[in-house]
């Protein structure tokens, strides 16, 4: 039986008395992707954010490669260490359908301070690690580059590279690309696809259905 990455077990999640998440059960194997459709509103979004705890719950248990976000313990849901759930989001990388580029960093820092933050690493394996996921995205020329230098489409994919750089276990999608024009739309997907014949374990929330379609493993 193949590893089971993420685990969620009876999910309930709440604004107020708005009940958006209500008891959801659901599993991701190693290297699987798996794409989340559905009307806005139904919660997709805010799904993903509790998988990475920017967003908490009122309810369940959230696994992740056998280590536990949170957990019912007699009724009551219970959150690991600060330092634990830290060491656990550090293997998952997201993007977000806006990009969250620091507007005032060159490409390259965007992802260098990023590595410097984030693993502590020193600028010199920093920089080598920069021009191999700028390769893999195709953008190794807009390195020195800003990004209202950039088209949508290529702020995308340097968020998807910064994301990356990290190494993470899992990749978290959430609508990325439901901010670009449609002609824009085709980069980043391809890069998608990409990152699925490297086998990397991936959750996708998109409205794109003929690429859900193709590129998922299961479809929720």
């Amino acid at each position: 039986m193949k590893d089971k990455i993420i685990q969620f077990r009876n999910i309930v999640k709440e604004f107020g008395s708005i009940q958006v998440l209500r008891g959801v059960d659901l599993s991701l194997e190693k290297g699987q992707v798996m794409s989340i459709i559905g009307p806005s509103g139904a919660g997709k979004s805010t799904f993903l954010r509790c998988l990475n705890h920017l967003e908490t719950i009122q309810r369940g248990n959230i696994c992740v490669n056998g280590r536990y976000i949170a957990k019912e313990e007699k009724g009551k849901t219970v959150y690991s260490s600060e330092q634990e759930i830290r060491d656990i989001c550090f293997t998952m990388g997201m993007v977000f359908q806006s990009f969250n580029l620091f507007p005032h960093m060159s490409v390259r820092n965007n992802i260098v301070r990023t590595l410097k933050l984030v693993k502590n690493m020193n600028t010199e394996k920093a920089e080598s690690i920069v021009k191999e996921m700028l390769s893999l995205v195709g953008l190794s020329d807009k390195i020195n580059n800003y990004p209202n230098e950039l088209s949508g489409g290529q702020k995308q994919r340097v968020a998807i590279a910064r994301a990356l750089a990290l190494h993470p276990d899992i990749m978290l999608f959430d609508e990325p690309t439901s901010a670009l024009d449609p002609e824009l739309v085709k980069e980043v997907l391809d890069i998608i696809r990409k990152l699925k014949s490297q086998k990397i374990t991936m959750l996708i929330v998109s409205h794109e259905m003929n690429f859900v379609r193709e590129i998922s493993d299961r479809v929720i």
